[in-house]
């Protein structure tokens, strides 16, 4: 075997082999991550619990922190009777996002994000503004589809 071409062969196979495998565009799946999360906030301004089932994982195991002391929710169950009793106290709904980051897993097969918006609820004709509101939450990739598995809200302390 001439040895001049092992660096060629073992480059050739090196190639063959990368070439081979599925590329990810991170940046496509961070956008979708981005749609998905901004569909979360639609349904929520919109009331809409159709909207916001289509993007919760709906397993019984999903775990969620809301922004009020008794907020947790054990289930997707829970979390959207609780939603549609929160649909009810409001009129009116806007979330602003002001800081949004999005991670991904090395297989982007995962995300995990944190945002701070603002949200200004009408209630009987009155405005509340709720400045800083902190979200997280983890997303999963199922069925080509991203699905919050976690989140949580919560309102700085002043």
């Amino acid at each position: 075997m001439n040895t001049k071409n092992l660096p060629f062969i073992a480059l050739s196979i090196l190639f063959l082999l990368f070439s081979c495998t599925t590329k990810i565009d991170s940046d496509n799946e961070k956008t979708d991550v981005i749609e998905a999360i901004n569909q979360l906030y639609r349904s929520f301004e919109n009331k809409d619990i159709d909207l916001m089932s289509e993007i919760m994982a709906h397993d019984e195991s999903m775990l969620s922190f809301g922004t009020g002391i008794s907020d947790l929710h054990n289930s997707w169950s829970e979390w959207r009777k609780n939603h549609i009793a929160q649909f009810e106290g409001f009129d009116k709904a806007k979330i602003n996002s002001k800081k949004m980051n999005i991670y991904l897993s090395q297989n982007c097969d995962v995300a995990w994000f944190a945002d701070v918006n603002d949200w200004i609820l009408v209630i009987d004709n009155e405005n509340i503004q709720l400045s800083d509101i902190r979200i997280t939450g983890v997303l999963e990739k199922r069925n080509n589809s991203w699905k919050i598995v976690q989140i949580h809200a919560s309102v700085p302390q002043n």
